[in-house]
């Protein structure tokens, strides 16, 4: 990554729970605590497949919860080539995205210097995979929220760093 981080895509499988969550708080973060550091980043996120075409309900109340972000109007996408061209920096919950990625986008220029996973990208310790938390116990599901958010804060900590260096 030689030059500033100024698009970055959150992606999970389905666009419906993990990759809404990380691109709602990173927009929550810019808002409220680093407008100034992230004046020029734009946040996004798209999944491979969108079963739902919309956040999940879990996910919309943690960010209402804890963000006050209302997200009742977000529309999951799918990612195409365009949408990864114009990106800096990927993020994904688990390992078997970036194998995915690397099969179906293999005319993504730069792709693997660009992709990361999120809790990898964070300097988080052990496993990096964040599983899907769709039909799990609410209080599982919220697990996985609670570590897609604490992997968005230090993500943003390093975009900015990497930044200001820049």
């Amino acid at each position: 990554m030689g030059d500033k981080i100024r698009n970055v895509l959150f992606i999970c499988f389905g666009n419906t729970a993990r990759s809404p969550a990380a691109e709602g708080i990173a927009k929550a973060l810019k808002r409220d605590k680093c407008i100034e550091e992230l004046h020029d980043v734009s946040f996004d996120s798209a999944g491979f497949f969108n079963v739902y075409k919309t956040a999940q309900p879990e996910t919309k109340q943690y960010l209402k919860d804890n963000w006050d972000i209302d997200f009742s109007d977000f529309k999951g996408k799918i990612m195409d080539k365009d949408l990864l061209d114009k990106q800096d920096l990927i993020l994904a919950m688990q390992s078997r995205h970036l194998k995915r990625l690397r099969r179906k986008f293999k005319d993504v220029d730069n792709l693997m210097d660009k992709a990361h996973l999120l809790l990898e990208f964070a300097g988080e310790e052990g496993d990096f995979d964040i599983e899907d938390p769709v039909n799990l116990t609410p209080g599982e599901y919220e697990q996985i929220i609670k570590t897609v958010e604490q992997g968005v804060i230090k993500s943003i900590e390093k975009i900015i760093e990497i930044n200001s260096e820049k």
